[in-house]
């Protein structure tokens, strides 16, 4: 057992667990400059990885900005990049993911890198991960949010609403992105992480982040995980390959 009976506990409660360090000084610096490769364009697949840019950048604005700096989030970097889908699939982070999903059998359902650069780095709205993720079902799936910077108050960390996963999924509205009506931020836990330190999260807990005005970047790469035995509900017959990490395969299941 890798997490105390008191980890356990406050993510049952809170829906979130702020672990501390998983990486290796030489696996962040690694991670960083991956990343950093991915999102300038220097790596060669990374023509194609999703990615979004910065508001700022679709204004027309941050002409000065470098090519690294304007993109906002890179989507399923795992998919083009080794060391991203090596960290997917730490054992570390493996050991506590089975202890939170109740199960030695694991699939990886995605991985993503919130840039949140220096000056321009903007919000990330309030929000349930399983109301974008619709496709799966149960909706209880943890994701792995890993520090690559220090992540600050000031430079805005994932702040995270305690307890809010216990009552399904919320009200969302679409604006640019879906966000999550009701939400008191006064209530809200900044989830503050030293760089390689990481935290999980249910995937109905609700989060979101402020913007970023300080002259420090604050990237995350996150990895989220579910049950093997997980159902797909999406529509037609484009369910994706779920890469298996731990376990074994279910019939008619991810």
């Amino acid at each position: 057992m890798v997490l105390t009976h008191n980890q356990i506990s406050s993510y049952e409660h809170h829906g979130f667990l702020i672990y501390g360090p998983i990486l290796s000084e030489k696996d962040l610096k690694d991670l960083r400059q991956r990343i950093d490769q991915l999102a300038s364009g220097e790596h060669p697949n990374a023509g194609k990885i999703g990615v979004r840019l910065e508001a700022a950048t679709q204004k027309g604005e941050l002409q000065e900005t470098s090519k690294r700096d304007k993109v906002w989030q890179l989507l399923d970097p795992h998919l083009y990049d080794d060391m991203v889908f090596k960290h997917a699939r730490k054992p570390a982070v493996l050991d506590i993911v089975s202890e939170l999903l109740s199960t030695d059998n694991i699939k990886l359902f995605h991985t993503q890198t919130l840039m949140k650069p220096a000056f321009h780095g903007s919000i990330v709205s309030w929000h349930q991960d399983s109301a974008y993720w619709t496709s799966i079902s149960p909706p209880a799936l943890v994701s792995c949010w890993t520090a690559l910077d220090d992540a600050t108050e000031e430079n805005g960390c994932v702040r995270m609403l305690s307890g809010s996963y216990k009552k399904g999924l919320w009200p969302h509205d679409r604006r640019d992105f879906l966000h999550a009506q009701g939400v008191d931020v006064s209530e809200a836990t900044p989830v503050v992480l030293k760089a390689g330190s990481c935290s999980f999260h249910h995937s109905l807990t609700v989060h979101g982040s402020f913007e970023n005005k300080t002259p420090y970047r604050r990237r995350g790469l996150v990895t989220s995980y579910m049950r093997a035995d997980s159902k797909w509900v999406g529509k037609g017959d484009n369910k994706p390959q779920f890469s298996l990490l731990r376990g074994q395969e279910f019939p008619d299941s991810v």
